[in-house]
């Protein structure tokens, strides 16, 4: 097989996707927005959190071209013959980065570092984690003195570079076509907190430092993350004796996620942790999940009609809920309060729909409208990563029939090929001819 198979996105689904095009014994190339692969779910890829080592080795497959900071601009064509268009913006960075480290403490601009969540912060030159892929420094431009339409210049980073990797003249490449058979859309879900909070705001969030959202307890629970994989409270980063973790959506996705969450407390040795959800129906078989993994680690299961966090004036957390049967009030103490809603789809996602010319589902999501395009992990709004893995290897096996019908449409297309004889076969040829003509006459 010849022909090409696009992933967007270079999180562990998509990493999986390539993986599975590349063994099949095709050709995949991989897009990843940001300036190291993983995602926002980098940390996934080199902790001991990682879901599969060899996720990590596809990126030295010679059948898999994987590209950060790229991003698709446009596609035309039709299943098995697309033109994808692509750009890729520069890391200012060469590959002569040692990791030194010397260019980050120089650096005067700071900003909340996305990888974490909101809960730490970076420079404008930053590598989000100690190992990444590629494993060298990048610079944030929309953050950097050095970037439009600031030019003071700066120039501190370039200075204290002993490796003299550091160009700001780095040219913007020009798009680029790429011929793919199929595109595998393995973009995730939406990566900012911020909007997050903006939902959880009427809960409490943002209120106290220790009321934090799921995406951020989620980060604290990563290895390696910015606790070590445990959870802390951000206010003092000591360890919490009694946490909460409240479902403000019972959903399919923060159901999977909450209960997980619950066996890495308890793991935690946490000394009081209870589960709230918000829901009248506490027989719901949805919730089965996750009323085993509290009843395996001894966490109280409450549901109540309306929830409300919020720091006490001596000190501490508290959660109040009308606890349902009733609705009389109850308390829970609280060091550590964990808000969860529904994963939403990425804001961009409409943008996205539109350039690849499919429709959204009712939830927002991207839906496989186009014939060969199609969906994997949080694209087509699937939650957990063994999940993404599955429906990555499923679609991939559809995206690879039009590889194969490719192939053969090639083929027949091409003309049967004419032997090319030179001069001189020409006049051997003739010689041999003469010479078995006189041998039969005699």
């Amino acid at each position: 097989m010849s022909a090409t198979i696009l992933i967007l996105g270079g999180g562990p689904t998509g990493l999986r996707a390539a993986a599975e095009v590349a063994s099949a014994g095709s050709r995949a190339v991989v897009l990843e927005q940001l300036p190291v692969l993983g995602g926002k779910r980098a940390a996934m890829l080199t902790g001991p959190d990682a879901p599969d080592p060899e996720l990590v080795s596809v990126t030295d497959n010679p059948a898999v071209s994987w590209h950060t900071q790229s991003q698709l601009v446009a596609l035309t064509g039709e299943a098995g013959h697309f033109t994808a268009t692509v750009t890729e913006q520069p890391r200012y960075v060469t590959a002569d980065c040692t990791r030194c480290n010397h260019c980050v403490p120089v650096c005067p601009q700071v900003v909340p570092n996305e990888y974490d969540a909101g809960l730490t912060y970076r420079k404008a030159i930053h590598s989000p984690l100690p190992k990444t892929l590629p494993d060298i420094y990048s610079i944030d431009i929309d953050s950097c003195l050095n970037g439009p339409p600031n030019y003071l210049p700066c120039e501190r980073c370039t200075e204290a570079c002993d490796d003299d990797a550091i160009h700001f003249d780095m040219p913007v490449p020009p798009p680029r076509d790429i011929e793919v058979a199929s595109v595998i859309v393995a973009t995730g879900f939406a990566g900012s907190s911020e909007e997050e909070g903006r939902v959880l705001a009427e809960f409490g969030y943002g209120t106290h430092p220790d009321i934090v959202s799921g995406r951020e307890m989620q980060r604290l629970l990563e290895d390696p993350g910015p606790s070590g994989g445990f959870a802390v409270k951000p206010s003092d980063e000591s360890y919490p004796d009694a946490v909460v973790l409240v479902l403000t959506a019972p959903t399919a996705d923060t159901l999977w996620v909450a209960q997980n969450h619950v066996r890495r407390l308890a793991a935690q040795q946490v000394e009081s942790l209870a589960v709230l959800v918000l829901s009248a129906d506490s027989e719901d078989p949805a919730l089965a999940s996750l009323r085993d993994a509290a009843a395996e680690c001894a966490a109280p299961l409450y549901f109540g009609g309306w929830i409300a966090a919020q720091a006490l004036e001596e000190g501490g957390l508290e959660v109040a809920f009308a606890a349902l049967p009733g609705g009389t009030t109850q308390r829970l103490d609280a060091e550590l309060v964990a808000l969860y809603t529904e994963v939403r789809p990425d804001p961009a996602t409409a943008a996205l729909a539109a350039l690849l010319g499919v429709e959204q589902d009712t939830r927002g999501y991207l839906a496989p409208t186009r014939p060969g395009i199609y969906l994997a992990g949080g694209a087509s709004g699937t939650v957990g990563i063994e999940a993404g893995f599955e429906e990555a290897a499923t679609v991939v096996q559809s995206a690879l029939q039009h590889v194969t019908a490719r192939k053969e449409q090639d083929e027949e297309a091409t003309p049967p090929r004419v032997p090319q004889l030179r001069r001189e076969d020409l006049e051997q040829l003739l010689h041999a001819l003469l010479e078995l003509g006189r041998s039969s006459a005699r």
